[in-house]
């Protein structure tokens, strides 16, 4: 049974209608005393006017009996009717000692109502109407010796034993149906209070209480036939086939009255057992269909309550195990998406200046912390200087140019120097922390180097407002995307160098090429070719120039009559490249073809001069095949030594 039901019903039955709930139940259970009234009426033989008379008493008092247990029933059910008013009324607040209360009360409210009921009803009705029929037997019997002729005050007592016994027990099945709805809703909601408040019979005890009431029940009714119809024997002036008939009748009935009885009872305790039971399974049905959110009504109070409860609070733990996984795995499903965006940005820039401010808005935005910066080590290692921060304060940072002394007091220096986290989980305790005064609502801080391999290029410092906000797996999370930094950092300060070394080689290149080409020009009397009549009239003209590794060469200049279109252009750009490259083949070619015939000619030369034996001999050769080789009109060689030198 769910709370939605519960709370309808709640609504038009507040305390006053727990009252009369069970009041309607004590109507309803005089079914129970018939047996026990037909008794009294078949045995105890009274003329019509004490007949009259002693009826008159016992409805007086049973009216009395019925307004003490009426008033009684009043008494022992105020806080819980008190609760059922709050409920009703939607004023309930949660106070575990008044669900403690309200639940112990109705769970012990039949038990205590039935065996109260039955002690007043014992004395105020049965005992009393005894007492009277018991001297008014004395009074006859001392003027008629036939005991047929006075009433026995006995076949009242025990019909009216069975009657009280008969109603008690009907009350109290009846009742525990009647209040099932009222139990529901005053379940408290701990497990605690549910187990430590139930206060109802078990199912030993109940079954106890049906078998020897049934037994009892039909003891006091069957008992005083047999007395009675031995009395007429002896002395009344009847046949014995009267008496055997009335017996056999007597007994007849009152064994029918009291197996009705014991099945009516039967039936009331298999269904306070049968339906939790049968609801019982069909939670078990949902939670194993995978509905943790299913709870077994606690209907009973024997030991089928107990198990709902325990099953309730077992299936409620799964529910928080359940939702304790889910919330980790969306948390570490979050950390790692975090992470992973990280990396993305880490790998998608070569700029450190864009970079850092890209990554550094992610712990802000993403994880939500107050603030987060990245400080990054000078050229001496000695300071670790402010990058890039988020928020207001981050700016006032930067322009103030924030730095920390590594040897010095402060978590970021603590860990760039031992190249590990430093962790503040409650920040005014951390001594080694240093207390920024632009960021007053620090709570929690953690700083985490920024390694690659062994090098450390500076920290990572992350703060929050809240106390304890750095988890072990935000931790690992954090240390993760400081190293994803640290390696683009490092990727984007060697692309810079590669950047920067292949600018030189550009460079000197083109400088290559300048002075090459510029000599090759100076040495070639024409390097220019040309085809066709210029008109110059009407013509268009398009200049592509021949380029190699940005250095201009020359031009190809065309001309047409009619506009050059994109593809012509693009034609005749992709002819001037492989002219540039076809070029500097021929140069680099014929360069090639002088230096081997200068290598050659040294080499003609060397050979002569190592040839030679004499000094006179060697000069000779030296003067003479040098000028021979230049075309020179004069050449001396001298040897002298210089003093001074």
């Amino acid at each position: 049974m769910n709370r939605a039901p519960i709370s309808s019903v709640i609504k038009r039955q507040n305390g006053r209608g727990f009252i009369l709930a069970f009041i309607l139940t004590e109507l309803v259970a005089v079914i129970g005393a018939l047996p026990g009234a037909l008794s009294i009426l078949f045995n105890i033989g009274l003329d019509d006017v004490i007949k009259q008379s002693t009826a008159y008493i016992t409805l007086a008092l049973s009216v009395l009996g019925f307004a003490l247990t009426t008033l009684l029933g009043w008494r022992i059910s105020k806080r819980l009717r008190k609760r059922l008013d709050q409920i009703a009324s939607g004023s309930a607040v949660q106070d575990s000692n008044v669900e403690l209360g309200a639940w112990r009360e109705i769970t012990s409210f039949t038990v205590r109502f039935g065996i109260s009921s039955a002690a007043i009803f014992f004395a105020t009705v049965l005992l009393p109407v005894w007492i009277i029929l018991n001297r008014q037997s004395q009074e006859l019997s001392s003027v008629f010796l036939n005991p047929i002729a006075s009433p026995n005050p006995y076949y009242f007592l025990f019909g009216g034993a069975a009657a009280i016994l008969g109603q008690t027990v009907f009350s109290i099945l009846l009742m525990e149906r009647a209040t099932l709805p009222f139990r529901l809703a005053l379940v408290p909601a701990d497990f605690k209070s549910q187990r430590e408040g139930r206060a109802g019979a078990l199912v030993e005890s109940k079954f106890l209480l049906l078998i020897l009431a049934t037994i009892l029940i039909g003891v006091l009714l069957i008992a005083p036939i047999g007395y009675k119809q031995a009395v007429r024997i002896l002395f009344a002036e009847v046949s014995s086939i009267d008496v055997f008939q009335d017996l056999r009748n007597q007994t007849i009935l009152f064994s029918a009255l009291t197996l009705i009885l014991g099945v009516g009872y039967s039936y009331y305790v298999s269904r306070s057992i049968s339906n939790p039971i049968r609801g019982l399974i069909e939670t078990f049905s949902k939670v194993e269909q995978g509905d943790l959110s299913a709870r077994a009504a606690i209907s009973a109070t024997d030991e089928l309550g107990l198990v709902a409860m325990h099953f309730n609070h077992m299936v409620e733990r799964l529910e928080a195990l359940q939702n304790t996984l889910e919330q980790k795995v969306a948390e570490r499903t979050e950390l790692l998406e975090a992470s992973n965006e990280v990396g993305q940005v880490a790998s998608s820039s070569l700029d450190p200046n864009g970079l850092l401010n890209r990554v550094i808005n992610l712990f802000t935005d993403r994880f939500g912390y107050y603030f987060a910066a990245i400080y990054l080590l000078d050229p001496s290692e000695k300071w670790a200087e402010i990058r890039a921060a988020t928020g207001e304060p981050g700016k006032l940072l930067i322009q103030n140019r924030q730095r920390h002394e590594v040897a010095g007091k402060s978590m970021v220096g603590g860990a760039i120097r031992d190249r590990s986290p430093k962790i503040a989980q409650i920040a005014f305790q951390e001594q080694e922390r240093f207390d920024n005064p632009f960021l007053p609502r620090t709570q929690s801080e953690i700083a985490l180097p920024l390694l690659v391999g062994e090098r450390v290029l500076g920290a990572l410092d992350v703060q929050s407002t809240k106390e304890s906000d750095f988890g072990p797996d935000t931790i690992r999370t954090m240390q993760a995307m400081a190293n994803h930094v640290a390696i683009a950092l490092e990727n984007a300060r060697l692309f810079q160098e590669a950047q920067e070394n292949l600018q030189e080689m550009r460079a000197t290149q083109r400088q290559y090429l300048l002075s090459s080409w510029s000599e090759f020009v100076q040495s070639t009397e024409n390097l220019e070719y040309g085809i066709g009549d210029e008109s110059g009239l009407g013509e268009k003209q398009v200049e592509i120039p021949i380029s190699l590794r940005e250095q201009i060469l020359g031009y190809i200049r065309l001309a047409n009559p009619e506009e050059w279109t994109p593809e012509q252009e693009n034609l005749v750009n992709a002819v001037a490249d492989q002219a540039a490259v076809a070029l500097e083949n021929a140069r680099l070619v014929n360069e090639s073809r002088q230096t081997a015939l200068r290598e050659r000619t040294i080499a003609s030369i060397n050979a002569k001069i190592w040839s030679s034996a004499t000094i006179d001999a060697i000069l000779q050769t030296a003067a003479k095949e040098l000028g021979r080789l230049l075309d020179a009109s004069h050449a001396t060689i001298e040897l002298k030594i210089d003093e001074g030198g």
